[in-house]
């Protein structure tokens, strides 16, 4: 139990030090250069996945991701209208994961005739960061009802803006190399989810397993992740323009989980 504590002081200490010192290959130009970079390419698909190689899904919304999005972000959207939406964003997520996952060929029988069809080629480990993570995590069960869950409660400082570690309950199942999904509606300094992998790896997971379902995401947590972990891959929804001095992100939609469970600050 000591060790482990250790271990994850150890984590929250890195993530500190690299708050003041940019990570290897990033300095402080280069840095802005990328993010300046990220927003010229605003538009280019195929250029912003040579700037955000962890990003595997498009980065042209659909009009119906904009017209969900647009409801989410709104400040007078309701409690149960938000909870509606982040269903239905949810589902959106699926697709987008499932495009992530090794599949196989499978051949049955349809009512008129043989058919070869796909099938995911095994089940998958899901990982929730309380508390918005449960958010999605209830539909992400729906689809992988097989799926073993683990759960890693992190908070975030918010006069520092750097992740605390509080609790995690881990699936003894993590180290069977399936595909593990982590559910964290928001990606805003990468802070959080650098703790969470950095845990994964610890108990075996391979970095090239991981794979992030969020709603949106800040281009600094991106390339924060990119460059600590440059196997994960992300599926989301919105690519934002930017944090504010708060590390908070704009345009965003607040905080996801005061707005689900109807707890605003």
């Amino acid at each position: 139990m000591l060790n482990f504590f250790y271990r994850t002081s150890l984590v929250t200490f890195t993530i500190l030090l690299s708050t003041f010192c940019p990570p290897s290959g990033y300095g402080l130009e280069d840095q802005q250069e990328m993010l300046s970079a990220i927003q010229a390419s605003r538009g280019n698909s195929e250029r912003l996945k040579e700037l955000l190689p962890i990003v595997h899904c498009c980065f042209d919304q659909t009009q119906y991701e904009k017209i969900l999005m647009t409801k989410l972000r709104d400040v007078k959207t309701s409690t149960k209208e938000f909870r509606e939406l982040s269903r239905k964003i949810a589902e959106v997520l699926i697709g987008k994961v499932v495009e992530c996952l090794p599949v196989e060929e499978i051949d049955i029988d349809t009512p008129v005739a043989p058919f070869t069809g796909l099938q995911l080629q095994s089940s998958v480990e899901l990982v929730s960061v309380m508390r918005s993570g449960d958010i999605l995590l209830d539909t992400f069960l729906e689809h992988f009802p097989d799926a073993h869950v683990s759960k890693f409660l992190i908070q975030r400082d918010e006069e520092t803006a750097l992740p605390q570690f509080i609790y995690m309950k881990a699936s003894p199942s993590l180290t069977l190399d399936k595909p593990v999904i982590i559910t964290e509606p928001m990606v805003a300094t990468g802070g959080t989810l650098e703790m969470v992998i950095t845990l994964l790896k610890e108990k075996g997971v391979k970095e090239n397993k991981i794979i992030i379902a969020c709603v949106c995401a800040a281009p600094e947590g991106l390339l924060y992740l990119s460059e600590r972990f440059p196997d994960v891959q992300v599926v989301m929804t919105a690519l934002d323009e930017k944090l504010n001095c708060k590390k908070y992100i704009v345009p965003g939609l607040g905080d996801f989980g005061d707005r689900f469970f109807g707890t605003p600050h």
